[in-house]
Protein backbone atom coordinates (compact mmCIF):
# COMPACT_ATOMS: atom_id res chain seq x y z
CA UNK A 1 0.00 0.00 0.00
CA UNK A 2 1.18 3.52 -1.19
CA UNK A 3 1.37 5.96 1.85
CA UNK A 4 -0.91 9.08 1.54
CA UNK A 5 2.07 11.59 0.97
CA UNK A 6 3.47 9.45 -2.08
CA UNK A 7 1.42 11.52 -4.88
CA UNK A 8 3.25 13.21 -7.76
CA UNK A 9 0.97 16.21 -6.69
CA UNK A 10 3.06 16.82 -3.15
CA UNK A 11 6.21 18.65 -3.38
CA UNK A 12 7.66 16.03 -0.72
CA UNK A 13 7.38 13.31 -3.23
CA UNK A 14 8.97 14.59 -6.08
CA UNK A 15 11.79 15.90 -3.83
CA UNK A 16 12.65 12.44 -2.35
CA UNK A 17 11.97 10.99 -5.86
CA UNK A 18 14.42 12.86 -7.02
CA UNK A 19 16.77 11.92 -4.48
CA UNK A 20 15.82 8.38 -5.36
CA UNK A 21 16.92 9.10 -9.09
CA UNK A 22 20.63 10.86 -8.01
CA UNK A 23 21.29 8.17 -5.80
CA UNK A 24 20.21 5.35 -8.33
CA UNK A 25 22.61 6.94 -10.45
CA UNK A 26 25.60 7.79 -8.22
CA UNK A 27 25.83 3.74 -7.39
CA UNK A 28 25.31 3.07 -11.31
CA UNK A 29 28.47 4.90 -12.38
CA UNK A 30 30.30 3.33 -8.87
CA UNK A 31 29.38 0.39 -10.20
CA UNK A 32 30.57 1.05 -13.89
CA UNK A 33 33.49 2.55 -12.79
CA UNK A 34 34.60 -0.38 -10.27
CA UNK A 35 33.80 -2.63 -13.15
CA UNK A 36 36.37 -0.66 -15.63
CA UNK A 37 39.22 -0.38 -13.15
CA UNK A 38 38.80 -4.42 -12.37
CA UNK A 39 38.77 -4.86 -16.26
CA UNK A 40 41.28 -2.65 -17.19
CA UNK A 41 43.94 -5.04 -16.44
CA UNK A 42 46.73 -2.34 -15.32
CA UNK A 43 48.87 -4.43 -12.85
CA UNK A 44 48.93 -3.25 -8.97
CA UNK A 45 52.69 -1.59 -9.43
CA UNK A 46 52.17 0.01 -12.61
CA UNK A 47 48.58 1.55 -11.53
CA UNK A 48 48.41 4.59 -9.42
CA UNK A 49 48.82 4.72 -5.74
CA UNK A 50 46.55 4.62 -3.45
CA UNK A 51 44.12 4.28 -6.00
CA UNK A 52 41.96 1.13 -4.04
CA UNK A 53 41.81 2.92 -0.79
CA UNK A 54 40.11 6.13 -2.65
CA UNK A 55 38.23 3.54 -4.72
CA UNK A 56 36.83 2.24 -0.96
CA UNK A 57 36.76 5.76 0.23
CA UNK A 58 34.25 6.68 -2.41
CA UNK A 59 32.25 3.54 -2.23
CA UNK A 60 31.42 4.74 1.51
CA UNK A 61 30.83 7.87 0.76
CA UNK A 62 28.48 7.06 -2.00
CA UNK A 63 26.65 4.30 -0.49
CA UNK A 64 26.10 6.46 2.80
CA UNK A 65 24.76 9.27 0.45
CA UNK A 66 22.47 6.88 -1.33
CA UNK A 67 21.06 5.36 2.56
CA UNK A 68 20.59 9.00 3.51
CA UNK A 69 18.82 10.03 0.22
CA UNK A 70 16.75 6.58 0.42
CA UNK A 71 15.71 7.28 4.35
CA UNK A 72 16.10 10.81 4.91
CA UNK A 73 15.73 12.81 7.82
CA UNK A 74 16.43 15.72 10.23
CA UNK A 75 18.35 14.54 13.13
CA UNK A 76 18.28 17.40 15.76
CA UNK A 77 14.61 18.17 14.67
CA UNK A 78 13.62 14.45 15.10
CA UNK A 79 11.72 14.33 11.87
CA UNK A 80 11.61 11.12 9.37
CA UNK A 81 9.97 10.20 6.19
CA UNK A 82 9.84 6.49 7.49
CA UNK A 83 9.06 5.93 10.59
CA UNK A 84 11.71 2.68 10.56
CA UNK A 85 14.80 2.03 12.95
CA UNK A 86 16.90 2.50 10.02
CA UNK A 87 15.70 6.03 10.28
CA UNK A 88 17.13 6.54 14.32
CA UNK A 89 19.01 9.36 15.15
CA UNK A 90 22.00 6.99 15.90
CA UNK A 91 21.77 4.66 12.47
CA UNK A 92 21.39 8.08 10.69
CA UNK A 93 24.33 9.98 12.42
CA UNK A 94 26.53 7.03 12.08
CA UNK A 95 25.92 6.41 8.49
CA UNK A 96 26.72 10.17 7.74
CA UNK A 97 29.49 10.32 10.15
CA UNK A 98 31.44 7.68 8.10
CA UNK A 99 30.29 8.92 4.99
CA UNK A 100 31.51 12.37 5.84
CA UNK A 101 35.11 10.99 7.57
CA UNK A 102 35.86 8.94 3.98
CA UNK A 103 34.73 11.73 1.72
CA UNK A 104 37.72 14.45 3.63
CA UNK A 105 40.02 11.59 4.09
CA UNK A 106 39.57 11.41 -0.04
CA UNK A 107 40.53 14.84 -0.02
CA UNK A 108 43.18 14.15 2.33
CA UNK A 109 44.89 11.78 0.55
CA UNK A 110 44.64 13.56 -3.43
CA UNK A 111 46.05 17.17 -1.81
CA UNK A 112 48.82 15.20 -0.56
CA UNK A 113 49.63 13.53 -3.68
CA UNK A 114 49.06 16.78 -5.53
CA UNK A 115 51.25 18.94 -2.96
CA UNK A 116 54.09 15.94 -2.74
CA UNK A 117 54.14 16.47 -6.74
CA UNK A 118 54.24 19.69 -7.23
CA UNK A 119 56.55 20.53 -3.58
CA UNK A 120 54.00 22.54 -2.19
CA UNK A 121 54.29 22.93 1.47
CA UNK A 122 51.18 25.03 2.27
CA UNK A 123 49.06 22.10 0.37
CA UNK A 124 50.59 19.45 2.47
CA UNK A 125 50.53 21.69 5.71
CA UNK A 126 46.34 21.76 4.72
CA UNK A 127 46.21 18.24 3.82
CA UNK A 128 46.84 17.31 7.19
CA UNK A 129 44.75 19.73 8.97
CA UNK A 130 41.78 18.95 6.91
CA UNK A 131 40.73 15.55 8.65
CA UNK A 132 41.23 16.35 12.03
CA UNK A 133 39.00 19.78 11.36
CA UNK A 134 36.44 17.14 9.81
CA UNK A 135 36.46 15.50 13.00
CA UNK A 136 35.66 17.96 15.08
CA UNK A 137 32.85 18.82 12.69
CA UNK A 138 31.67 15.79 13.19
CA UNK A 139 31.83 15.79 16.94
CA UNK A 140 29.75 18.94 17.29
CA UNK A 141 27.10 17.75 14.56
CA UNK A 142 26.67 14.37 17.13
CA UNK A 143 27.09 17.37 19.94
CA UNK A 144 23.69 18.69 18.19
CA UNK A 145 22.29 15.49 17.44
CA UNK A 146 22.82 14.14 21.73
CA UNK A 147 21.35 17.70 22.80
CA UNK A 148 19.08 18.93 20.19
CA UNK A 149 21.22 22.10 20.31
CA UNK A 150 21.59 24.05 17.24
CA UNK A 151 24.65 25.53 18.16
CA UNK A 152 26.51 22.23 17.76
CA UNK A 153 25.11 23.08 14.21
CA UNK A 154 26.57 26.45 13.95
CA UNK A 155 30.06 25.03 15.01
CA UNK A 156 30.04 22.27 12.78
CA UNK A 157 29.04 24.52 9.44
CA UNK A 158 31.95 26.94 10.85
CA UNK A 159 33.95 24.35 10.27
CA UNK A 160 33.25 22.99 6.84
CA UNK A 161 32.98 26.14 5.26
CA UNK A 162 36.28 27.14 4.64
CA UNK A 163 37.15 23.43 3.13
CA UNK A 164 34.58 23.97 0.75
CA UNK A 165 35.17 27.51 -0.15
Amino acid sequence: MRPDWLVWSNPLAVWWSFLIVVSAGNLALLLHLHSRYRRNGTPRAASAPGLEPLFLLCAAYVIGCAFRSILPRADVQRICLFDTWLSSVFVGRSVATVAEMCFIIQWAIVLHALARATRADSAGNIAKAIVPVVAAAEACSWYAVITTNYLGNVLENSLWTPLLC
